[in-house]
């Protein structure tokens, strides 16, 4: 394995931020293939349904917060999400101006079919490394991205 190259460009082999974010695109190709095979959503939906479940409710700008996207691309996807019956929109008692997003029954069963699709592909993309090495790496991805995350 060590002698194959993931780019025939030296500088960009050898750049650790290149691989990381070849194998970003490599999962998360596989994860939007794999949702929309059966028909779900976009990856971006799923992550803020997954948003959601956690947080509801939420307004859209606090939604946008969460899944580190601009309110326009949020507004995008809670129409798309609603569109399915994943999401309700209803406006706050307090500011008519303020939409407050909830999942409905839909949208809490759709989390569940996002959440075992995803668990399956992360078990079997990490599945070269051992339960350490695959620990190790998220440490260390997680204490780089927060050393430099705004």
């Amino acid at each position: 394995m060590k002698d194959q190259k993931i780019s025939p460009i030296s500088v960009l082999d050898q750049s650790p931020m290149f691989v990381c974010s070849v194998m970003n695109r490599t999962f998360r190709n596989r994860a939007q293939a794999e949702l929309s095979r059966q028909n779900l959503m976009t990856l971006e939906m799923a992550s803020a349904l997954a948003a959601l479940e956690e947080f509801q409710p939420m307004s859209q700008q606090e939604l946008a917060d969460a899944v580190l996207t601009e309110r326009s691309v949020a507004k995008r996807m809670v129409d798309n999400l609603a569109k399915r019956g994943f999401v309700k929109v209803s406006k706050s008692e307090i500011n008519q101006r303020l939409k407050i997003l909830t999942l409905t029954k839909e949208g809490v069963e759709a989390v569940y079919k996002v959440h075992r699709i995803m668990t399956n592909l992360k078990q079997d993309f990490f599945s070269c490394l051992t339960e350490e090495e695959s620990n190790e790496f998220f440490r260390l991805v997680r204490k780089m991205t927060l050393a430099n995350h705004p």
